[in-house]
């Protein structure tokens, strides 16, 4: 008897599971954990077309000096006062933690921890910056008084990127994949219409 209750009142245990798809499949050549960056990928191009677009249609600025190379240079340099600044206060940040000691393990900081994440960010930030400066350089030496403004809505694209990028790093790949990408790829793309300029003469409007 005992044994008949056991069989009848035992679950089954060969339940049937859900086959879950293959992260190795590929559709038009990218695998299911690959599709969802190229989305973001995608709409980091998109965001930062549509937020020059948008910004350049409703502020309508000119420099009121733009003659000599100073005035130029200086635009450029006082966008960078705020294009640095999340890598200058992330520096404050991790300054603060290096003083607890659990987030060491002997010299090295732990792996994944906030002070390694926001180290990494400090490192990744200062390397954008140095491609930033150089291509706002160049586009303030070449660019018309009417597209000095472009210099400008740069800037706020890259600390934009940033901030999403430091917060992703600390929550969410995609976002950090997102905020990287409008960091970067605007700088990309002015390099190429500068390098366009600069071989042909065609000037791509920015």
């Amino acid at each position: 008897m005992q044994r008949n209750v056991q069989t009848h009142s035992a679950p089954s245990r060969t339940k049937r599971r859900r086959k879950r798809p293959d992260p190795r499949k590929k559709h038009f050549g990218f695998t299911s954990h690959q599709w969802p960056f190229l989305l973001v990928l995608v709409s980091n191009w998109l965001f930062a077309l549509v937020f020059l677009i948008i910004c350049k249609l409703v502020w309508h600025w000119v420099p009121a000096e733009w003659n000599t190379m100073g005035d130029r240079i200086a635009l450029v340099i006082k966008d960078s006062v705020f294009a640095i600044l999340p890598g200058v206060i992330a520096i404050c940040i991790v300054a603060a933690e290096r003083l607890d000691p659990k987030m060491f393990v002997g010299r090295m900081a732990k792996p994944n921890s906030a002070l390694d994440i926001n180290t990494r960010f400090i490192l990744n930030t200062f390397e954008q910056f140095t491609a930033y400066f150089i291509a706002h350089c160049a586009l303030a030496i070449y660019s018309p008084p009417e597209e000095a403004r472009t210099v400008v809505i740069l800037t706020a694209l890259f600390v934009l990127g940033r901030i999403l990028f430091w917060i992703g790093y600390h929550k969410n790949p995609y976002l950090r994949a997102f905020g990287f990408g409008i960091t970067f790829y605007p700088t990309v793309a002015a390099y190429f219409c500068l390098v366009v300029y600069m071989t042909t003469g065609i000037r791509v409007p920015l």
